[in-house]
């Protein structure tokens, strides 16, 4: 049978909602989602931050590596210069060197010819005319090649070209420290001293008056 008071009673038997309970409810709705560590995700970004670093030394690495092989290259190819450099600078004296040979040999051959010419063949007038046109060839061709002889003659001494090997006194003080002989000649080759000459050298003297 139909009982209006018992269905009014069910309805006030209905738990009502809390106020408090459905802000928090609202609130909570807002929130991420925690993880399993307790951490909502809204940290993603903060845990972001190590891989990015990770990435950076990643880079830092591969730029090192790359320019520790760039720096190998180039030490090897210095080397590699270098060694070339040496090779062509031996080749070009060796070139050079041969040259300087080939210019004599037909000097060479002259001496050798005087040398082979019988005594009773020639004069000796002859044989010193040939002697000197051999040397004057010879010295033709070391001039060609860069061989240049040192005027020291009545020149002013100069220890960098000159050797004093004597001493002569003067009474003219303008001829102090000139050359006044020379017993070897000295040479330069392509500005280089080869030989300095040996010299005689002047020396300016003051007499001692005589006593009365």
């Amino acid at each position: 049978m139909f009982n209006p008071f018992k269905d009014r009673q069910a309805e006030d038997a209905v738990p009502q909602a809390d106020p408090d309970t459905e802000q928090a409810d609202d609130a909570s709705e807002g929130l991420a989602p925690e993880t399993a560590d307790g951490v909502s995700s809204g940290a993603v970004d903060v845990v972001g931050v190590p891989e990015a670093d990770d990435d950076e030394e990643i880079s830092l690495e591969a730029e090192l590596s790359e320019l520790q092989d760039r720096h190998l290259r180039l030490v090897a190819e210095f080397e590699n210069f270098r060694k070339r450099t040496r090779k062509e600078k031996g080749e070009s004296r060796t070139i050079a060197q041969a040259d300087l040979a080939s210019r004599i040999l037909p000097t060479l051959d002259d001496l050798a010819r005087v040398a082979d010419t019988p005594h009773e063949s020639t004069s000796v007038e002859a044989l010193d005319k040939g002697i000197e046109l051999i040397l004057r060839n010879l010295r033709k061709q070391l001039e060609d090649a860069g061989l240049s002889r040192i005027e020291a003659v009545d020149q002013r001494f100069d220890p960098e070209v000159h050797q004093g090997i004597l001493t002569t006194e003067v009474d003219d003080p303008d001829l102090d420290e000139t050359v006044s002989r020379v017993f070897v000649d000295g040479y330069v080759f392509l500005g280089r001293l080869v030989r300095p000459a040996q010299v005689e050298v002047r020396r300016f003297t003051v007499e001692p008056e005589s006593e009365e």
